[in-house]
């Protein structure tokens, strides 16, 4: 039976949810002294790269799922302009014989979302606004995966601009900055909810 896409949403909620809690044992065995800034500034770096990888595989299960019949999205009057047959064959077609990919930044995926969907819904829908997060996420994740001269500029971009002690001047570190004290939200956290407010626009 197909899945509706607000499951793959909730999945992905869950996910992050189980995250976040994992950073705030972290955090109290930084306070208790267990483990140092370096250790804890790590686990921010490994916490982002799950997040934002489960975010990857959240697109390309929806953009398979509906092509494929495996999904029905939770909006009924979302339909697929091209049917695959057999279905099996699906992901092969899409992946053009290739192993993998990429899905981000997010001008990767509309020309498909075009090919493939009607008006290039759910895909879309998303703001300008949210693909340009989505474009900075993904610039913050190649500077922590790849560390290259490259993905370190754009990152320094980013916070260019921005109050930061030193230590949060580098991707990980960053990470961990609490932009208002009002809400206490890490950078982490801050980026966790708009990934979700995002799966929860591309999937309801």
């Amino acid at each position: 039976m197909p899945k509706n896409s607000i499951t793959i949403h909730k999945e992905f909620q869950r996910k992050v949810k189980e995250l976040n809690e994992i950073r705030k044992n972290f955090e109290v065995a930084f306070n208790a002294g267990n483990i140092n800034a370096v250790d804890i500034i790590q686990a921010y770096s490994g916490l982002y790269l799950e997040t934002f990888t489960y975010f990857e595989n959240l697109i390309e299960n929806l953009f398979i799922g509906l092509i494929d019949g495996t999904v029905v999205h939770h909006t009924s009057t979302i339909g697929r302009k091209v049917k695959i047959k057999p279905t099996s064959e699906v992901q092969s077609v899409v992946f053009s014989q290739k192993q993998y990919l990429d899905w981000l930044p997010f001008d990767k995926t509309m020309p498909r979302a075009y090919i493939y969907f009607t008006d290039g819904k759910p895909f879309s829908l998303l703001t300008s606004d949210q693909k340009r997060k989505l474009t900075n996420f993904h610039k913050i994740r190649n500077a922590i995966a790849h560390k290259s001269n490259k993905a370190l500029l754009e990152f320094e971009k980013i916070i260019d601009g921005l109050t930061l002690f030193p230590l949060e001047k580098t991707p990980t570190g960053y990470l961990r900055n609490i932009p208002n004290a009002a809400t206490n939200k890490t950078q982490l956290q801050i980026i966790s909810d708009e990934l979700v407010a995002i799966s929860f626009m591309l999937c309801n």
